[in-house]
Order: C-alpha cells, then sequence, then structure tokens
C-alpha cells in the first residue's frame, strides 16, 4: 500500500501510497506506515494517484501523517491525486490544505 522513494541530493522523498484507504485497511496501512517511518528527508512529496477509494479514516491516516512531518519540520505536499482524493478532499474542504493535481491517465 505504501511505498517510499528516498531523497537524493536535489530531490524529497517520495511516498506513493495505492489501493483503499479506507475503514477497512486503515489500521493495516497505518502499521505498515509506521514501519517506514522514521526516513530523515529535509521534506516530503505524496503521490496519492494511486489511491481507488479513500473514506474519513483514510483522511484521518493522511491528515496524521501530514501533521508528524509538520511538526517534524518535514514539509509535505501532495504531487498527484486520484479523482477519489479530489472528490473527499472537496466535501471536506481539505483541498486548501495540499497542493494537490489531477493524475494523469
Amino acid at each position: 500500500m505504501f511505498s517510499i522513494i528516498a531523497p537524493t541530493a536535489d530531490s524529497p522523498a517520495l511516498m506513493q501510497v495505492k489501493g483503499d484507504l479506507t475503514i477497512y485497511e486503515v489500521q493495516q496501512a497505518h502499521e505498515q506506515l509506521m514501519g517506514l517511518l522514521p526516513l530523515d528527508a529535509p521534506a516530503w512529496q505524496l503521490d496519492l494517484s494511486g489511491v481507488l477509494e479513500l473514506d474519513s479514516a483514510g483522511v484521518q491516516l493522511l491528515l496524521a501523517l501530514h501533521q508528524a512531518l509538520s511538526s517534524a519540520e518535514r514539509p509535505a505536499t501532495v504531487l498527484a491525486a486520484s479523482p477519489s482524493v479530489l472528490e473527499l478532499a472537496g466535501v471536506l474542504a481539505l483541498d486548501a490544505l495540499y497542493p494537490v493535481a489531477l493524475a494523469e491517465d
């Protein structure tokens, strides 16, 4: 579900999220995510273009990740987002939190 591409000297760390991120998967996703972190990177990019289904539990996990990275002074931006992510972010007025762009087909 989560994969991390380590940062290089000239690029931030990239976290790719694929699959569903709903109440049914969020505990497993949280455990997998905590197993991957911490990775010392000055900045992070989140690729959410592979998220097929997202609900409020998945949003809570993404917001917790964003807050944890921000608290560690590691800014996070969303590089791309799937239509389901954009739809829920719009409904919850979260689109202002992330500079998101539609995923390329």
